[in-house]
């Protein structure tokens, strides 16, 4: 009796406090399990101790209670092992907070740089790439493509590749509508996706395309691919729907900005045609009413010394009267060279001409103007360079003409040793004439003006219609005339004229 006391004055605060650190770490349950303990021991042990049984109660509280502290052990490590856990859990989702918070800021700056791209100049070639380049880091794409939709002929054309994509072969490529993936996002007015094949390799990646719209109206798609077994959030979905909207308007304003640059050319170009018609009109006018009356004071003139001459026995008086005759009729040359130039349209009932012997006629005309270069130091080589070509809708005589005033006023440039080239080719239906010298050129400005009449350089002894006659007259045949000319390079006419039988 006394060693079951001892033993219980040992072991019973002993196990008491398993019992409360039992209580107050595990649980209510873990607590009434071990007071449950406690009380069924208490009697078990009253009703052994009378029977002798002492002994192996005692062994089996000291196992009990080593099993008890193996418990408590266990569930405290274990209880550890939980936080560490959670902390661990907790720290994932922390980091997955971080790259989330990454990539949402990298989205960020793509979209700022798309808007800082829709507010610049809108050159196309440098947004269509800004988009393609864009969405490229975006969401890590491996390669994308830029389809402009065509209303007119209901295509997706290719405007811009990026990534590993060949761009000699997909630049400008067309495609139906209603064909590929881009086609069935566009009808499908969402984002799709599709996967590799379940064979496919680890290296395999889906590719995804979706609508751009602006305003309600489709303009075209992006197609672009990522690593197959990254998943596409519900976050990138948002960016991605809110890049497609930056990219649409940014596609839509370029090409905007294009079709007005090209109308703004054509504008020009039609009112450069209305001033120049407008100019020809006045001149016309001006020119009919200054020849009308000057050949009407000349006859008068001709007919007087033409009735004084016979009168006249005098040498030296005659010989003033032919001067002035000579005038006479060299002024009546002049009005008639304005009245040709005042000619400047369209006949009714066409006329062919052979182009190249026009311009063999036009030299043989300017012979006597490479002979006054060669006297005044100027050495002119004439380069012919005469191809096929069919003949060409034009009044030959007035072709000549025109050809001889272009080709003066090239000798008249030539300073020291110098070229002129005559190239003809034929140009569609069209037929082409290239007169090209090496001579001092014109600054951009007298070049514009080189074909007003009355307009010269080369002071007063010269009329200045040489090439406002040769505009004047290719006008008539329905033919074009454009002058180009650098300083210290030279001048270059191109006359373009109709074949016959287009």
């Amino acid at each position: 009796m006394t060693a079951l006391t001892d033993a219980d004055f040992v072991a019973q605060p002993i196990y008491l406090a398993c019992v409360v650190y039992a209580v107050f770490r595990g649980g209510i349950g873990s607590g009434l399990a071990s007071s449950a303990i406690v009380v069924g021991d208490a009697l078990i042990r009253a009703i052994a101790v009378p029977f002798g049984l002492d002994a192996p109660l005692r062994d089996v509280k000291v196992v009990a209670l080593a099993c008890l502290l193996v418990v408590l052990v266990t569930g405290h490590l274990k209880r550890r092992a939980d936080r560490v856990g959670e902390l661990s859990r907790a720290n994932q989702q922390l980091a997955g907070q971080l790259v989330e918070r990454d990539r949402s800021h990298q989205a960020a700056t793509a979209l700022a740089a798309m808007s800082r791209e829709i507010a610049e100049p809108f050159e196309r070639r440098r947004v269509h790439q800004a988009i393609v380049s864009t969405i490229l880091d975006l969401v890590d794409a491996h390669h994308a493509m830029l389809y402009w939709l065509d209303a007119t002929s209901q295509e997706l054309v290719c405007l811009a590749t990026a990534g590993t994509v060949d761009e000699t072969r997909w630049l400008g490529h067309r495609m139906p509508v209603d064909q590929g993936l881009a086609g069935r996002a566009i009808h499908d007015h969402q984002l799709l996706a599709i996967q590799p094949a379940a064979d496919a390799d680890d290296g395999a990646r889906q590719r995804l395309a979706m609508p751009l719209r602006v305003r309600g109206k489709v303009v075209g798609a992006l197609t672009f691919d990522v690593i197959a077994d990254k998943a596409i959030a519900e976050t990138d979905i948002q960016v991605l729907a809110v890049f497609a909207g930056h990219a649409a308007l940014a596609l839509e304003n370029a090409q905007l900005y294009e079709e007005l640059r090209v109308t703004l050319a054509k504008l020009s170009e039609s009112q450069a045609r209305l001033i120049d018609e407008a100019r020809l009109r006045a001149t016309e006018e001006v020119a009919a009413g200054v020849a009308h009356h000057v050949n009407n004071r000349l006859m008068v003139i001709l007919t007087g010394i033409q009735l004084l001459m016979p009168k006249l026995t005098g040498e030296e008086h005659r010989r003033s009267l032919e001067i002035v005759e000579r005038a006479a009729l060299n002024t009546a040359w002049l009005i008639e060279r304005l009245r040709q130039f005042t000619l400047g349209r369209a006949k009714d009932t066409a006329e062919s001409a052979d182009l190249n012997l026009a311009v063999r006629r036009a030299l043989e005309i300017c012979r006597s103007e490479i002979a006054e270069a060669d006297a005044r130091g100027a050495t002119v080589d004439i380069a012919l360079d005469l191809g096929s070509i069919p003949r060409v809708v034009a009044d030959e005589p007035l072709l000549e003409q025109a050809l001889s005033h272009v080709v003066r006023n090239a000798i008249e440039a030539v300073v020291g040793r110098g070229i002129i080239t005559i190239t003809t080719w034929p140009s569609g239906n069209a037929v082409m004439c290239s007169i090209a010298d090496t001579g001092t050129g014109m600054p951009e400005e007298v070049a514009r003006r080189a074909a007003e009449p009355f307009f010269t350089t080369r002071g007063p002894l010269r009329a200045g219609l040489g090439l406002s006659s040769a505009l004047g007259i290719m006008r008539q045949m329905g033919a074009q005339l454009e002058i180009v000319s650098s300083v210290s390079v030279g001048t270059r006419v191109a006359i373009r004229l109709k074949a016959c039988g287009s």
